[in-house]
């Protein structure tokens, strides 16, 4: 089996989905709902999905494998928490041999105890951290969590210089200041990985309400100074991958662009529900227990996402989802972005800071 995708057959796939010749070419699955973290923020918990009706193991292997016969190129995986999915080193190598380019989202608790499955499985790796102290581990309910993702982060970059790591911070009230972003900063250049910033997920408010969001969001002049500063600190050189693009736009408040992203993307939730990214959690499109992927790749719904409709919304604020519609818009800026920092290195001129506490 091809272990990595082609550069043609990938250009040919983000060709015809940007132009509607096709469906999406990416799968995000969360392969789990369970967590061992309890993010106060998060929406994505035993209340929201139930673990008990996630997709079986076979399933989830059964998805991968039609995704790719479909000539889908990529698979995110989150949840949830995937380390703690049971059988997670054999759905991840199960993707690996299919040829599929896999990222995964963690929290990184358990990185270091599953290090040689993810360092043999996983192409890219998306680690949350929040804050550069043990604090991140009270944002995120796991006490020594911090200390746990930078040992796991140096572990892995030991066995894999190459290997891709992003710290992916969500901006809240508890760590939109300059010295704490300074400080995320220098951990990612001492580490040698990307920091990526993000305004916490809209898309995770139930509708009718915030989801509790509020208690956690900074103000919009605290948001707009915090992403000012962070394109302050990519200016002098820290490894920050936000684009200019998405700093810009996210200093002004909350961003408005014509959004692409369900042209690429197709997320599935760990039960099988195929999400509407408009309704996230309250009107899936299908499930794969009923459905076949085929179907749901020819479903009206799945259509009008990756056209006009689903061009109106702007509503989410992440990074991928601004930078991708940008660049599909014709502005190029986020690429060039990207592809000077695509090969993180640590950056000793700013100091040994790996181990930042207070």
């Amino acid at each position: 089996m091809n272990h990595r995708v082609d550069f043609l057959e990938l250009a040919r796939g983000i060709a015809g989905a940007r132009l509607g010749l096709q469906h999406p070419i990416y799968l995000v699955h969360a392969l789990t709902a369970r967590c061992n973290a309890r993010c106060g923020f998060c929406a994505w918990n035993p209340d929201f999905y139930d673990p008990r009706q996630q997709l079986s193991t076979a399933a989830i292997k059964q998805l991968y494998t039609d995704a790719r016969r479909a000539g889908f190129v990529g698979l995110s995986i989150w949840g949830g928490e995937p380390l703690v999915y049971p059988d997670f080193e054999e759905c991840v190598s199960h993707a690996r041999e299919l040829g599929l380019f896999t990222n995964m989202v963690t929290n990184g608790f358990l990185l270091r105890k599953k290090l040689a499955a993810v360092a043999d499985n996983i192409d890219k790796l998306s680690i949350s951290l929040d804050h550069p102290s043990a604090k991140h581990d009270e944002m995120r309910g796991i006490r020594g969590l911090f200390d746990e993702i930078v040992a796991g982060t140096k572990a892995l970059r030991a066995r894999d210089p190459k290997k891709t790591i992003l710290f992916v911070c969500t901006l809240q009230k508890a760590n939109v200041d300059r010295p704490t972003l300074r400080r995320l900063a220098e951990l990612c250049a001492d580490l040698g990985v990307l920091g990526v910033f993000n305004g916490l997920r809209e898309e995770a408010a139930t509708e009718g309400g915030d989801a509790g969001l509020s208690q956690y969001a900074p103000s919009e002049d605290e948001l707009g100074e915090a992403f000012a500063f962070l394109q302050q600190l990519k200016r002098q050189g820290y490894p920050i991958l936000n684009s200019n693009t998405h700093l810009n736009m996210m200093q002004k408040g909350p961003p408005e662009y014509h959004c692409h992203w369900p042209k690429f993307m197709l997320p599935i939730e760990a039960n099988g529900d195929v999400v509407d990214c408009m309704h996230w959690g309250t009107r899936p499109i299908a499930n794969l227990k009923e459905t076949t992927l085929d179907e749901v790749l020819r479903h009206p719904r799945v259509r009008a996402l990756a056209g006009r409709e689903g061009e109106s919304c702007h509503k989410c604020v992440s990074i991928h989802r601004v930078e991708i519609s940008e660049v599909c818009g014709g502005n190029l800026e986020p690429v060039v972005s990207w592809a000077k920092l695509k090969a993180p290195r640590r950056l000793p001129v700013f100091g040994a800071r790996a181990a930042v506490s207070g």
